[in-house]
């Protein structure tokens, strides 16, 4: 068996095996044609691969995506992969061919990154054999308000402007963390994009908002029903508070159910909320493995929405 990165023809018929499992009621060539565009957008462009594990005589066994992105040990910077779209085509299952694919791709990486980091859908013994940990996977679930999205914020960020509004986000005191990039921001936005008009909904009147130095980002996930909340930086209660509503009445507008926030301070405000555990539910479970030998799993702490793909 061997690691092969994918060509772009490569990557379109791997897009046509995975409608299987991703595509839902999309027809598949609207799946392959969503695939492809939203692997145009500049960060997908630039920060991600197609890996396959082939056979000796060239039959593909499994495949998955790969993303780089900046990430620092202390004050070190490097980057770290986030790995996506983990997929064996059912005949070829509990082969371990998806253990192989991982492994070999993780013995690749580590020349050069920091960690590998994924969020896991399936049992998450499926990756732990080759070394993945899970970390902690909480949000907060608020209904949507309706109401004036603009009431009690200093401006609402288009998406024209979403990107700067990173300047406002300081990164984490953490020993570890992985930073995401304004284009990988819009990557999100895209996919915004992509399922109004493909589901014919209306996008929320804003990606954003600034209070103060508080800010907040979020993009709409159509096929959820929900608002997720991308990035929160808020320095006092009453400005989470604010910017939280903010999000619930853009959800409200959007016609979505709700806004979701990932990973809330211990102090966040809980008026309103559900606090969920995806682990619970196998919905996006965080899992990092290290490649470099300094890191450990229970580093990684900072885990906003802006970071999954």
């Amino acid at each position: 068996m061997q690691l092969v990165q994918a060509d772009p023809e490569a990557s379109r018929e791997r897009s046509r095996a995975t409608h299987e499992a991703w595509g839902g009621q999309l027809p598949v060539d609207t799946y392959v044609a969503l695939e492809t565009r939203l692997r145009g957008q500049p960060w997908a462009e630039e920060a991600m691969r197609v890996w396959l594990l082939c056979a000796d005589g060239g039959e593909v066994l499994a495949s998955c995506e790969s993303y780089r992105m900046p990430s620092r040990i202390g004050p070190e910077p490097g980057h770290s992969y986030g790995i996506a779209s983990v997929y064996t085509e059912p005949e070829k299952r509990r082969k371990g061919h998806a253990a192989a694919l991982l492994a070999a791709l993780g013995a690749r990486l580590a020349r050069t990154g920091q960690a590998m980091v994924l969020y896991s859908d399936v049992p998450l013994c499926i990756y732990q054999k080759v070394g993945f940990s899970p970390r902690p996977a909480l949000h907060l679930a608020f209904t949507a308000l309706p109401g004036d999205p603009g009431q009690g914020v200093d401006a609402l960020v288009p998406e024209t402007r979403a990107a700067r509004v990173l300047d406002l986000i300081p990164p984490p005191p953490d020993s570890f963390a992985i930073l995401p990039v304004p284009a990988q921001i819009d990557w999100h936005l895209e996919r915004e994009r992509i399922f109004a008009e493909l589901l014919g909904r209306p996008r929320p009147p804003a990606q954003g908002a600034r209070l103060g130095d508080a800010a907040i980002l979020w993009s709409a996930d159509h096929r959820d029903r929900q608002l997720t909340v991308l990035l929160l930086h808020a320095p006092e209660r009453a400005q989470a508070e604010a910017l939280v509503t903010c999000a619930r009445r853009a959800a409200h507008a959007a016609g979505l159910a709700r806004a979701v926030l990932w990973n809330p301070p211990r102090d966040f405000p809980l008026a309103g909320a559900q606090l969920e555990d995806r682990l619970e539910r196998l919905d996006s479970v965080p899992m990092i493995r290290p490649l470099d030998p300094r890191l450990r799993a229970e580093d990684w702490n900072w885990i906003p929405r802006a970071l999954w793909m």
